[in-house]
Formats: C-alpha cells, structure tokens, sequence
C-alpha cells in the first residue's frame, strides 16, 4: 500500500462520486476505479458500495478506514513539511552553552528569543557552562552553540565571530579605599589582593586580571574560586578585589560594589563559537541569523 492509494481512497469518500475525485486528482476515472479496486484487494475488504449508477457509499469498513487514511494522510504532510523546514534551517534541536557573563549582558536571551520567533519550530537546550568546557563539547558534537569568552585562538575543529565588547570593572567591598572613587585606573591597583577565578576557568582565553595588568607587573592573588558567584562572594567579605566584565557588574550581592576601569587598552569580548565542518541547516541559520543581527566582527 501506497500514500497514493490513501489519497485516491479519501477523494472518492470526500467525492462520493469516481467522475468527481477523478477530476480533482486529475487522473482518469478508470484507472481511479483500478486503483481503488486495487486497494480493497490489498485490505480484502469493499469500502465502497453503489446507490445508484452514478453515486456511491462508504462501507462500515470504509467509515473506519476513511479515519486512518485522512490521519495518515495528515502525519505524511506534516512530515514533508518538517522535513523542508528542517533543509531550511527553520525546524530542528539547537543545544546551546553559555558563560554567565553573555546571560547577564543579555546576550543569550536576546539572541534566542530573536530566533525563536522567526523560527518556532526550532527547540532549544540552554546549559551554563565555562568556555573549555563548551569547547570540549562542541567539538565532541554534544553541543552546537557557544556563548563564550573570545579565546587567543580557536581549537582547530572549531571557529566563531565576536558579538560583544565590553569594558572591565573592578569588584570590591564597599568599605574599600577605591570605592570612593566613580573611576579606577589599573596604576591604582597594582599593590591591591587579588581574588581570582581557579586556573580551570581561564584555560584558553586571558583572565580578566590578566588583561588588565599592565606590562612588566605582577598582580597579587591571594586566593582563587571555582566559578564567579564565589569570587564576588569572597571579594564580598574583604578577602581582597576582582575584575570582571562589564555584563556582571549587575549582580547584587550585599557589602560588594562595581566601578569601572579606565585606561585599559583590552575589552571582555564575547564570541558565538561552532564547529568549522558543521552542516546541520539550522545551526548554520543560527550562525546566519546571529552574524546578520549584530554585524560580527
């Protein structure tokens, strides 16, 4: 039995009438007589009685059948249009890693949902994860999108654009000396401890206190955490000062304040990273999508 089979039947029982679905199929009406005979030989059973000389009836199997036939013509159809969405890029999966500093700046949220609403069919999985982590998982195929910190260069599987540049600022208590001042310049920090991320998170990119420091000077860290919540959360209770990006001066954290940095030739830049040999349409209408929105550099 073919999908044909299930269309020719479902117009003589919307038709009720083989003159009729014969025209509208655009077929002769002897061969949509055939083909019908045909299928009631496949199922062994009429679904069809005559009234008259022209006109016909549904049988009690033919009702049941007809059921089946218009869903299944229903699932086919909304099959090839998932599949020509899916070619397009407009319907598939996305599994998407981000750092929390491109969910704070927005960048994620704006992003996704722009997308989503062109493309609603698309579904996504959304997963915070540190910039070597969601290298490892593009590359491995686990993850399709990155929201990361801009690396010094790209794994050789993968590559990316950047899509936002920001300024740092300094996180401290707000009983610290500096925090009298709306402004900070890195001279005014080189005697100053430090609270740094663990070594973990800064593999492959430049650490925020790194990329302040000027030339031939050796900040002090004191002490180092595994992830951001706790360096601020320690730079909270005066175990010493931090640098982040812009995007995450606006987490709230009592007996912690911002102020920015100025005078630092380097930016936080984030990037959208992806595989180099990806094909999957609608990672690629992603990339596309997001180079058009926000003009990549």
């Amino acid at each position: 039995m073919e999908l044909r089979h299930l269309r020719y039947f479902a117009a003589v029982a919307e038709e009720l009438h083989f003159g009729r679905a014969a025209a509208r199929l655009n077929i002769a009406a002897p061969t949509l007589s055939h083909q019908i005979g045909a299928l009631e030989t496949m199922l062994g059973t009429k679904l069809f009685t005559r009234r008259t000389k022209s006109a016909i009836a549904l049988t009690n199997a033919g009702k049941r059948f007809l059921v089946e036939a218009q869903e299944t013509l229903r699932q086919a159809a909304h099959a090839e249009l998932v599949g020509r969405q899916a070619g397009r890029g407009d319907a598939g999966s996305l599994s998407i890693g981000y750092v929390l500093s491109a969910s704070c700046g927005g960048l994620v949220s704006s992003k996704v949902s722009l997308f989503r609403a062109r493309h609603p069919d698309t579904s996504f999985q959304i997963a915070l994860m540190q910039t070597f982590v969601q290298f490892k998982a593009l590359i491995a195929g686990s993850l399709d999108i990155g929201f990361t910190r801009a690396p010094t260069q790209f794994p050789s599987e993968l590559t990316g654009f950047i899509i936002d540049r920001q300024p740092f600022y300094l996180a401290l208590p707000e009983g610290h000396h500096l925090a009298a001042y709306r402004q900070v310049t890195v001279e005014m920090l080189v005697d100053e401890p430090f609270v740094a991320a663990s070594l973990e998170m800064e593999v492959g990119f430049l650490s925020n206190i790194a990329a302040i420091t000027p030339p031939g000077v050796t900040l002090r860290i004191v002490k180092r955490a595994p992830d951001v919540f706790t360096v601020l959360t320690l730079v909270a209770v005066g175990a010493g000062i931090t640098v982040v990006s812009g995007s995450l001066a606006c987490i709230a954290i009592p007996g912690l304040t911002f102020r920015e940095i100025v005078g630092v030739k380097r930016t936080s830049d984030h990037v959208v990273a992806y595989r180099k040999n990806e094909s999957a349409a609608v990672v690629l209408a992603f990339v596309k999508f997001i180079r058009g929105k926000i003009g990549a550099r």
